[in-house]
């Protein structure tokens, strides 16, 4: 059973409950798509502008082996940030079955807290939520069956009186499926919008730790290199070159 379509605003069945659960999951996917655009931004300055700014600083392999690998790690970052809000952005259908999974421990137990704000006075689970609205279902339409048949007008009117209140009851159960599912879905939401934010933070280390090393590329220290002097036995120095500025003088 997938998330019903939204109802609009004014609509009598529109469920408040529903509506609150929907609006949340539109803010949280307002701030994944903040993430990713933001990370998106700093990916697009490293990319852009990174490189003209010290590549004509690289002078030697260690270099160019260092900063190529620092924009590596930032890009690793941006992409692992981009991958785990698109989780949060991306289509999902919630069932009720879902309500079992490991990352819904948190919603369950919201749920053992109060069962009967969630399935009502006569069901304790999912399961016995669509049994009771099968039932009601099954009554109203067997009622119905023998209204059709009745000629009573006294039994029409309870007939009547009695389907109806099956039907409602059918409608109310429907409506705590539809509640039920709204939070399954915004509970999945909420749950990938947290792995986000830690993954984001992991990665923003990713991305710092790869914009030092290709920052810090050219800095490295160089040995200066060694001259050797060579030296004629017995050669002059000439006195325009004071002794302590010749190598060879003795």
């Amino acid at each position: 059973m997938s998330t019903p379509a939204e109802p609009q605003a004014g609509d009598p069945g529109l469920d408040l409950a529903v509506a609150d659960l929907r609006a949340s999951v539109a803010d949280m996917r307002a701030t994944a798509r903040w993430i990713t655009g933001a990370a998106a931004g700093v990916g697009a300055l490293v990319l852009a502008g990174g490189p003209l700014v010290i590549v004509k600083d690289l002078d030697d392999a260690g270099d160019v082996v260092a900063a190529v690998g620092g924009m590596l790690l930032t890009v690793l970052g941006v992409v692992w940030v981009l991958w785990r809000t698109s989780e949060v952005l991306s289509p999902r259908t919630a069932t009720l079955d879902d309500l079992g999974s490991p990352e819904l421990d948190g919603l369950r137990k919201l749920i053992d807290t109060s069962p009967a704000d969630f399935y009502g006075p006569h069901a304790t689970d999912p399961a016995a939520l669509r049994r009771e609205r099968r039932l009601r279902l099954t009554v109203a339409a067997r009622l119905e069956a023998l209204l059709a048949r009745e000629s009573d007008p006294a039994r029409v009117r309870v007939l009547t009186h009695e389907a109806a209140v099956a039907r409602r009851n059918a409608l109310l159960i429907q409506r705590l499926q539809q509640r039920l599912l709204a939070w399954i879905h915004a509970w999945q939401v909420r749950q990938s919008l947290k792995r986000a934010r830690r993954d984001t933070l992991l990665a923003s280390l990713l991305v710092l730790t790869g914009a030092a090393l290709y920052v810090t590329a050219p800095l490295d220290a160089k040995e200066k290199p060694t001259v050797v002097y060579v030296c004629e036995a017995g050669a002059a120095t000439p006195k325009a070159v004071h002794a302590q500025e010749d190598p060879c003088a003795r």
